[in-house]
């Protein structure tokens, strides 16, 4: 295995099942409609060159937008890289076609349920600083649950 390939990418494989549950709730939608009081936040990346949304709204969300799926949405459609949806902007219907990569977070109020796909990696020093201070951290960690043998010379 290259040194570059992770063998257990847990970021990827999380964020590939919460995308799963945002697919799933789309696609029922499109099928059904919403009801009980559902609707979605959801909020992306403008910035993806992979998502398609009118060049005003670029303008006004340089970064991030948040759209809501509830009353006025018209042809939801899920496929497998993106979603794409009609809304309303301004009085005015616009297309949007929304990368699931670009999720930054998908919310249902009316159930208390969101989902943070802004998943960091937290960095794991290899080196401690201080050898005695991770030495004596070891020793007070193990004063219970480990015997510590040390061999007869010969």
């Amino acid at each position: 295995m290259n040194k570059k390939d992770i063998f257990l990418d847990y970021k990827s494989l999380i964020k590939s099942s919460l995308i799963d549950v945002i697919k799933h709730a789309l696609k029922k939608t499109s099928e059904y409609g919403i009801s009980n009081g559902h609707h979605f936040y959801i909020t992306f990346d403008t910035t993806d060159s992979k998502n398609q949304i009118p060049e005003y709204l670029k303008k006004d969300y340089p970064k991030t937008m948040m759209i809501v799926i509830e009353n006025e949405f018209w042809n939801l459609k899920v496929e497998q890289e993106y979603f794409s949806v009609d809304l309303k902007f301004k009085g005015k219907v616009d297309h949007l076609r929304i990368n699931f990569s670009s999720l930054k977070t998908f919310v249902d109020p009316s159930v208390s349920f969101t989902l943070n796909l802004d998943i960091e990696d937290k960095i794991i020093s290899k080196k401690p600083k201080d050898k005695k201070k991770v030495l004596k951290k070891k020793q007070l960690e193990n004063k219970s649950n480990v015997i510590f043998l040390k061999p007869k010379s010969t």
